[in-house]
């Protein structure tokens, strides 16, 4: 089931950093509204988390930087990128 391995990073100018734990954590395990695909995910560690085939890696950019964008955890320059491994 989890096929895919993503490297999840927020960048803030010449910045990076992983994402926390915590917050991957969050998103995944309390928000009820994800797609139905965001099933298949297993948060790993710090920036790290592995997913089925049927989660698409932009998707999961898409996603977890309007959450955390629309609860201030990061500003309107900062950029989320999800990278497979």
């Amino acid at each position: 089931m989890f096929a895919r391995k993503l490297t999840v990073e927020i960048v803030e100018g010449v910045r990076r950093r992983a994402a926390p734990q915590e917050w991957l954590d969050e998103y995944f395990m309390k928000n009820f509204i994800r797609p139905g695909a965001f099933d298949e995910t297993l948060v790993t560690g710090e920036g790290e988390m592995e997913t089925g085939l049927g989660v698409a890696p932009e998707a999961v950019r898409q996603a977890l930087e309007a959450w955390w964008r629309g609860r201030k955890a990061i500003g309107r320059e900062a950029q989320v990128e999800v990278i497979p491994r």
